[in-house]
This record gives structure tokens, C-alpha cells and sequence, in this order.
């Protein structure tokens, strides 16, 4: 069993009064900054030494792969221990990393080394941080909780990115790393003084064991299953095709790369605002709205497919955007309340694998599709796809709602979920 030190929590659902989710909130948007400066600052560093658009893309593979290999490990090992623990280690981990890139070292192989090292850390991080995110926070407060993250993440997303570009080419590649580093080191330091709720677990099994039984709390709910394997095919068909295809579009019709940032940048103001809302609206048939919410996502293949004007194409851009925090809000949330605590990390950790899987496989069939059937016809079973499979699960059993009636099996240590934290 797990012992740590229980924090007072807020029980009138105000966020301003938790202290551990100020923490915790604080130190996720010192990791996104990070997150969002270091792929630009691998990137320049890669095109100062020479390196080409393939130099970059095999680069930046390498975090996909390492996704993929520590993904279930780190939603496995953010259930075994604390939370915070975890966190701390991945942190500290990415800060070895990003000062290894403080060195100088511009090589192929030392920018792919880094960026894997950086994706493995951050398979860890990444279901240690959604499962302290349930413990720290009431009932009341989980979905204040998950649009603050969506908020962090967008706006990370449209200031990270320029920030980054601006610290690189007006000084060096290895200020872009300090940069990195100081961000990195600042989340960190803020979580050392989290206290994270007590998580009952039951006797520790085989690691093979583990992860079984969180596929097994995926599986034992057909609405969870549906949307993992909804968001994986919709990230495969729908959204790395206009990846690809937005930046050749923005030249070809519009003559420029502007449509390409802009609309990339309202993406995230389109996110911003489906957090803020979600901050507020609670439906009554949360998992309605949240697949609504990612079937929007189809206007995008479909303003490339016609694209128009610029405007048509931002205007979609921020729709989907919108739709995407919506959706994120509501599924966070009805996974705190439906996976037992002790598990939550590892079913974490298989959504964003099968999303993970999927996504480079989409990137990279995308240039021969599109050669082999056309441009506009592959934007447009993209479209397609990105209405249809998130809609087709509406008729899965407990989606309208995001509700199980799911029983405890037998012997299962996580039977008694229905008190998982011990309150003061």
C-alpha cells in the first residue's frame, strides 16, 4: 500500500483553495513549455548542421517509438507507486536530457538519441499526471480541473512554439536547451511539496499480471473501448492526413505558409475555448457531447478538400479545436469516476498508446495515398472517417452517458474503488 501524507482538499469545489492541484497545475504548464521548445529547438539545431526535412522527420520518430515501447511501463509504474514520484523522476529525467543537449552536439544521431530519451520520459509522465490529477481533486472540482489542463496544453500550443523559434535564431540552439531545462526544472521543484492522497492498491502481481487487468478495466467497458479505438482510427484516417496536407495546401492554393501557422494557431484558440467551456457546462449526456465534440474534427479534411478561402479553413480549424477540449473534458473527467483509482494510470497509458500507434502510421501512408488516389478523394474519406467513427459508438452500450455497470470480479483488489482515498 501506498503511504503518503493526505492534503486538506477544498470540498466546496473551488480550485483557487486546493493547494496540491495549484501545485500540480503549475508544474503540467512548466513541463508543456518544455514540451513545446524543445521539438523547435531539435529542429533548428538539425537544420544548422545541415540535416534536410527527412533528417528532421527520422528525428522526430524516434519519439513515437519510444512512446509506443514505454507506454503501458509507465501507466503500469505510475499505478505501482506515488504519482508524484513518478512525475518527479521523469522530470528530472528530461532535465539530464535537455542538459545533455546543452553540450553542443548536433549529430543525427545524438538529436534522435535525445528525442526518444525525452518521449520515453514523458510515457511515464503523462498517466502519472492524469491519475494524481483524479486524486488531488473532489467530485465537484474534476472538470475545472481537466479544462485548466486543456487551457495549459492549447496555450502552450500558440505561445511555446514562437517562443521557441524567437530564443533559438535570436541567440543558439543551446539557449533553446537552457530554456528547456529551466522549464523543465521548475516543474520539477513545484512538485516536491505535492502531498498526494493515499491510493489503496491490492498485492502487487506480476508486471505482465498489471497491465493485464488494465486492458481488462478497458475491455470491461464497451464505451471505453469504443472511444480509444474511435480516437485511434479518427487519428489515423482524419487527423495525420491534414497534418501532412495543410502545409502543402497553404502553399499550392493561398501561395504562402501564413494559412498553414495561422490556422495551426486557431486550432489552439478553438481549444482554449472548448476548455473554458467545459470549465462550466456540465451535460446531461456527457458522452453525447464528447463524441459530437471529436466528430467535429471532420470539418478540417473537409475545408483542405475545399479549401475555399482562408477564411472557410480557419473557421474549421477553430471548430475542430473546440470540439477536441470538449471532448477531452468530458472523457478525463468520466474516467476519474469510472476506473477504479489504482488502475487509472494504465488505462491512461493504453489510450495514448493506441492513439500513438496509429498516428505515424497515418503520417506515413498519407504521401502514397494521396499519390495513388488523389489529393482532394483522400481528404475527403478523411472527412468522412472523422464524422462517421466517432458517431458510430454513440450506439455502444453506456456511451450517451460515459456509464458502466460494471461490477467489481471476484478477488479483484480494486472491489472496494468505491472509497478509494482516505480522507481526513
Amino acid at each position: 500500500m501506498r503511504k503518503l501524507m493526505v492534503p486538506a482538499r477544498s470540498a466546496d469545489g473551488s480550485l483557487a483553495r486546493n493547494r496540491e492541484f495549484r501545485l500540480l497545475w503549475l508544474s503540467f504548464t512548466m513541463s508543456v513549455a518544455a514540451d513545446q521548445i524543445f521539438p523547435v529547438t531539435i529542429t533548428i539545431a538539425a537544420l544548422d548542421a545541415g540535416g534536410t526535412a527527412s533528417t528532421v522527420g527520422a528525428i522526430f520518430t524516434c519519439r513515437w517509438i519510444a512512446i509506443i515501447v514505454f507506454a503501458l511501463l509507465g501507466g503500469l509504474w505510475a499505478d505501482r507507486l506515488p504519482r508524484r514520484t513518478v512525475m518527479v523522476a521523469s522530470l528530472g529525467f528530461q532535465c539530464c536530457v535537455a542538459a545533455v543537449g546543452l553540450s553542443g552536439g548536433t549529430s543525427t544521431w545524438l538529436l534522435g538519441l535525445l528525442v526518444f530519451l525525452a518521449g520515453a520520459a514523458e510515457a511515464f509522465h503523462r498517466p502519472a499526471y492524469q491519475a494524481c490529477l483524479s486524486s488531488v481533486l473532489t467530485p465537484a472540482q474534476r472538470p475545472a480541473g481537466a479544462a485548466l489542463t486543456a487551457v495549459s496544453w492549447r496555450l502552450g500550443a500558440v505561445v511555446g512554439p514562437g517562443l521557441g523559434a524567437y530564443v533559438v535564431t535570436a541567440w543558439s540552439a543551446r539557449i533553446g536547451f537552457l530554456a528547456v531545462l529551466t522549464a523543465y526544472l521548475l516543474g520539477l521543484v513545484l512538485l516536491l511539496p505535492l502531498r498526494e492522497p493515499v491510493v489503496r492498491a491490492g498485492p502487487r502481481a506480476s508486471a505482465v499480471r498489471e497491465i493485464g487487468d488494465g486492458l481488462s478495466e478497458v475491455s470491461r467497458r464497451r464505451w471505453v473501448l469504443g472511444v480509444i479505438v474511435a480516437v485511434a482510427l479518427q487519428q489515423m484516417f482524419t487527423i495525420a492526413p491534414a497534418q501532412v496536407l495543410l502545409p502543402l495546401v497553404s502553399r499550392e492554393t493561398f501561395g504562402g505558409d501564413a494559412v498553414y501557422g495561422t490556422a495551426l494557431a486557431l486550432l489552439s484558440v478553438g481549444g482554449l475555448a472548448g476548455g473554458l467551456i467545459g470549465m462550466r457546462w456540465r451535460p446531461a449526456r456527457p458522452g453525447l457531447a464528447a463524441i459530437t465534440g471529436l466528430a467535429l474534427y471532420g470539418v478540417v479534411p473537409l475545408a483542405l478538400a475545399w479549401p475555399v478561402s482562408p477564411e472557410f479553413v480557419y473557421a474549421c480549424y477553430i471548430t475542430a479545436g473546440l470540439g477536441l477540449e470538449v471532448f477531452a473534458v468530458q472523457w478525463v473527467v468520466n474516467l476519474q469516476k469510472e476506473i477504479p483509482p489504482d488502475r487509472l494510470a494504465r488505462v491512461t497509458s493504453v489510450d495514448w498508446l493506441a492513439a500513438s500507434v496509429m498516428t505515424p502510421i497515418g503520417l506515413t501512408l498519407t504521401g502514397p495515398a494521396g499519390a495513388a488516389m488523389g489529393r482532394q478523394t483522400l481528404l475527403l474519406i478523411g472527412a468522412a472517417a472523422g464524422f462517421a467513427v466517432p458517431m458510430a459508438t454513440v450506439f455502444l452500450r453506456g456511451m450517451s452517458r460515459f456509464q458502466s455497470d460494471v461490477t467489481p470480479l471476484r478477488g479483484d483488489p480494486a472491489s472496494d474503488a468505491a472509497s478509494p482515498l482516505r480522507t481526513p
